[in-house]
């Protein structure tokens, strides 16, 4: 282990000398609020007599005086480079300056054919564009690279407008007279021991680098003196792939960390990575408990990754209802005990999509996860089994029972929010007379009363002599399922406040949807002189009823 303080220049300066940033570290993460304060420590540095403290580099020693992995600083030293790089840009644009431009970036950026540094590998193409070539533009794929585009522009904007060449140029002296304690460290084991130690300054860890760095050091402290290089490389070897899928993921890093442990740890009872280290202090093997938990979390990770990227129809229909944080540590079993092409895991997500449905309908302040806990922890891969129990247990409970979704289903309807994917579905259904034939969708899509809030007289409606509906009407009949129809903006824009006859002649017309077309099924009176009243709206309200009930139930798989 070696200690040495060197100035950002001293750290740059050497012509061969190249920094890396592991994969399995986290990739660039700084936004505004952290440029912003690393602008301001600058700027107070400009007028002070002190040294500038830049805290604190780890770095493991791949060759010496030539090669270094960060193990902690990276977001540091990579903030320092994207400065630099605008800084430079908004110098060449400058008559007036005295600073040899190439030279300085030789130092930061490349120096016959070494980079200077190296970020994680998915971002290495887009670092090398716009900061080591210098280019404006770049086609950036992750919320890493984004973020070093935008810092360049942050940074390049507010040095723009410093109008003063010297004010610039008192900035990069700052920049390059900036102290950086380095602490170089021979092998993995001295790296996982330092990281684990170290406090430094800059956003947080996440809970997943926390996690890694923890169980880095607790393989240095419970590995044989012989194993225990090998077993922090496994380690970091495993969290290198990890990290390699996190940066293409949508759902959040420490989410993904839960939702594992919900599903093997301690159920919805999981709190932080605590829970993490008290199952470990008991464990037998320690080495063995932290190289099993993981390769099950990279697993995890690796099955989510799938799960975005999947085409299956069932997760589509689960998708268009938003997939809650509760149901992924079911999809987390799931992918781990059945075959994602599999028979199995298309009944699983139709069993999840059924919980999700129920949950979304009722909308109910009741704690549905606390009824699910015991089946979660017990699952492992039986969506038989699943089935039965989430039929029991919610049916025992009157919040999430079936005579409750009745009940709602029956009841005002105008407004939830499942109301929509109940009329897609039943349009799905009654094309098909099956579930899931395709995506039918109205663009700009409405929730169209077909018989209107705001009635005429004698217009094919239900209304007394002053154009008014009676009160049960208002109250049983106006906004259910049966007088709810999908339309398009333009369709109800078109029709407007019209009498049911029009109306109708107009649903019967529409091309794509059936459910319009259909009413003409259930109307009172004939197609020459149509009555849209209260048994014409219960006839279709009965149908819709009973397709909703059989589609969301319990009772049977659907597929």
């Amino acid at each position: 282990m070696n200690f040495t303080q060197r100035t950002i220049l001293e750290l740059f300066v050497v012509p061969k000398k190249q920094f890396n940033i592991p994969v399995y570290q986290r990739a660039y993460s700084w936004e505004e609020s952290e440029w912003k304060k690393f602008i301001e420590d600058i700027e107070e540095q400009v007028n002070s007599e002190n040294d500038y403290y830049y805290g604190n580099l780890l770095l493991e020693t791949i060759k010496i005086g030539k090669e270094y992995d960060i193990i902690d600083g990276q977001q540091r030293i990579t903030t320092i480079t994207i400065f630099i790089r605008a800084l430079l840009d908004v110098l060449k644009t400058r008559q007036d300056t005295n600073i040899e431009i190439e030279d300085k970036e030789k130092i930061y950026f490349k120096n016959a054919g070494t980079i200077k540094l190296r970020p994680v590998d998915y971002d290495r193409a887009c670092y090398n564009s716009i900061i080591v070539d210098g280019n404006s533009r770049y086609e950036t794929d992750t919320d890493s690279q984004k973020r070093m585009l935008k810092a360049k522009e942050y940074f390049y904007n507010y040095l723009t407008s410093k109008k003063d060449t010297d004010i610039v140029e008192n900035f990069l002296e700052v920049v390059e007279d900036a102290q950086v304690n380095c602490i170089e460290l021979k092998g993995k084991k001295e790296a996982a021991l330092m990281f684990e130690l170290e406090n430094n300054r800059g956003k947080d860890l996440t809970n997943l680098e926390k996690l890694k760095s923890y169980f880095m050091y607790q393989m240095h402290v419970s590995s044989k003196e012989d194993e225990t290089d090998l077993n922090i490389e496994n380690i970091s070897d495993i969290f290198k792939k990890i990290y390699s899928i996190v940066n293409k993921l949508s759902i959040n890093e420490d989410s993904l960390l839960i939702y594992h442990c919900n599903a093997y740890i301690n159920g919805y009872d999981y709190r932080n990575i605590d829970d993490i280290k008290e199952k470990l202090k008991i464990a037998d093997n320690k080495v063995e408990f932290i190289r099993d938990f993981t390769k099950e979390l990279h697993i995890s990770f690796a099955n989510i990754e799938k799960l975005e990227n999947s085409k299956n129809k069932y997760l589509k229909q689960m998708k268009k209802l938003k997939i809650p944080a509760f149901i992924y540590p079911f999809l987390v079993k799931g992918m781990r005990y059945l075959d994602e092409n599999s028979i199995d895991m298309d009944n699983l997500y139709d069993v999840m999509e059924k919980i999700i449905f129920r949950q979304k309908l009722i909308n109910s302040r009741a704690d549905i996860k606390s009824r699910l806990n015991n089946i979660l922890k017990s699952f492992k891969g039986d969506v038989e089994w699943l089935r039965l129990e989430i039929d029991k247990i919610l049916n025992d409970a009157w919040y999430w029972s079936d005579d409750k979704v009745e009940d709602i289903l029956k009841s005002y309807m105008c407004g939830n929010d499942v109301l929509k994917y109940i009329l897609y579905n039943y349009e799905n259904f009654i094309q098909s007379k099956g579930y899931l034939v395709g995506d039918i969708e109205v663009k700009d899509d409405e929730i169209e009363h077909i018989s209107p809030q705001t009635p005429r007289i004698k217009s094919g409606y239900e209304v007394n002599d002053n154009g008014k509906y009676s009160e049960k009407f208002e109250g049983e009949y106006l906004n259910c399922l049966g007088n709810l129809v999908v339309i398009s903006k333009s369709h109800n824009c078109s029709i407007g406040n019209c009498n049911f006859d029009k109306k109708l002649k107009s649903y019967m017309k529409n091309p794509i949807l059936n459910q319009q077309a259909e009413i003409k099924a259930f109307i009172s009176g004939d197609l020459e002189n149509p009555i849209w009243d209260s048994e014409a709206i219960q006839r279709r309200h009965d149908k819709i009823l009973k397709f909703a009930l059989d589609r969301w139930s319990f009772k049977n798989l659907s597929i």
